[in-house]
């Protein structure tokens, strides 16, 4: 088999299949901020929404790549998508960014949920970064006060994830009918799990993207509050959250941090999920001064051993949706973020131990998504590839953006020596 050159093919999807694809569909120009739903060529949809996880993703997508890349495009995509999420998306009156509205603006539901608002949060640290604007990163700053307050367990630590508009916390998600969370399905369709067991329990899912964004903000900010919730938070990643015996991180918890089961929850396993908590944990850890942690490196390699053992396809490559602790995977259909986050995590992983089968894996997982993932006629990543070989060509949707796939092309350009 010919030896492939990683590093330039991600970089060329990159910058000619991702983001071109994005710079030339997802800006609405009518309305502002990013299309919330596009098809596979790259036309808008209905019912049209935009939700401020993919704004902000967004948002963070743009800032990230101008520093790499200063291309007008990007600057221009990040300025008109953050001037939608400060005029339409912002509460001025209690604080906290909205979840949903449609597509020119209206609120279409007011929730505060804070995993969704640590995507505009790191989106504002990025843009502070990249542009150096001093607004953004009072913005970036300001945010995280507003969620500390309302959101964090002083006494247990971590954060609860899901209130009302008025900052009162949910218990039960009550929004009837809604869209998925981890695919670009029609609004007719019932509200995913993730989403909706977010009210009324702790997340490991909502608090892992509080923790990444926590990261940009110290190097913006470089506040000493900042910096104790990142230790605080993987302080229980690595305690509480991952069980290295199993080797999966558990899904929901109670208030003191235990697990806390509904039919059956607490014992599946969401492969995506654990392969990017391993690497951002390592990532934290490294960013604390802790990279040589036994307990966090302990944990990063048990999940990425239990997704490759139990949740990865040898025979094609890719990484399968989901399945039991202790078992097989037992839904195996493909989704792009889990295709992003497999990438980066055996990479990291062979990088953490130098042993050749994470190596083979990120050579296995790296041809899978650039020979069949990849729409080479249209651009960007398809969304999903069920196991009879169906193609979900769906492009845009209020999870899904560029968000995953651009963090892990970066990744592998970084760690690969690229020169960015």
């Amino acid at each position: 088999m010919l030896k492939r050159d990683w590093l330039v093919e991600f970089r060329k999807n990159l910058l000619h299949g991702i983001l071109q694809f994005w710079v030339d569909h997802g800006i609405d120009r009518a309305y502002g901020g990013a299309m919330g739903w596009l098809d596979r060529q790259g036309n808008p949809v209905p019912p049209g929404t935009k939700s401020v996880a993919q704004q902000g993703r967004l948002l963070w997508t743009f800032a990230q790549v101008y520093r790499r890349y200063p291309e007008p495009a990007y600057e221009e995509a990040a300025a008109h998508i953050l001037k939608f999420l400060r005029e339409k998306m912002w509460d001025a009156q209690r604080g906290g960014y909205y979840w949903l509205v449609d597509q020119q603006g209206g609120l279409r539901d007011g929730m505060k949920l804070l995993n969704p608002m640590s995507y505009v949060l790191e989106g504002l640290a990025e843009y502070s970064l990249a542009f150096h604007d001093a607004r953004a990163r009072q913005e970036a700053l300001d945010l995280f006060e507003v969620m500390d307050r309302h959101a964090h367990d002083d006494r247990n630590g971590g954060y609860h994830v899901a209130f009302s508009e008025d900052w009162q916390p949910l218990q039960d998600y009550q929004g009837g009918r809604a869209v998925a969370a981890s695919s670009c399905v029609g609004p007719d369709e019932e509200i995913h799990p993730v989403l909706a067991d977010a009210h009324g329990r702790k997340s490991s899912d909502w608090n892992l993207g509080i923790l990444e964004a926590l990261a940009t903000l110290y190097d913006v900010t470089e506040e000493a509050e900042v910096r104790r919730r990142r230790e605080e938070l993987l302080e229980i990643f690595a305690a509480r959250i991952v069980d290295t015996q199993q080797g999966y991180a558990r899904l929901y918890f109670s208030e003191d941090w235990n697990p806390a089961d509904r039919d059956g929850d607490s014992s599946r396993c969401v492969y995506g999920l654990d392969m990017e908590m391993s690497w951002l944990m390592t990532e934290a850890a490294a960013l604390l001064g802790r990279r040589q942690d036994r307990q966090v490196q302990r944990a990063c390699l048990a999940l990425v051993d239990h997704a490759l053992r139990d949740g990865f396809d040898p025979e094609h490559g890719g990484l399968y949706l989901e399945g039991p602790a202790s078992g097989p995977a037992d839904r195996k259909r493909k989704e792009w973020w889990q295709q992003a986050e497999a990438l980066v995590g055996f990479l990291n992983a062979y990088q953490l131990t130098g042993h050749p089968k994470y190596r083979e894996a990120f050579e296995q997982e790296a041809r899978f998504v650039l020979d069949d993932f990849v729409d080479h006629e249209y651009g960007e990543w398809y969304t999903a590839i069920d196991p009879d070989g169906k193609i979900d060509p769906a492009k845009a949707g209020p999870w899904r953006g560029p968000y995953h796939a651009t963090r892990a092309c970066l990744e592998i350009i970084r760690r690969l020596g690229g020169t960015l």
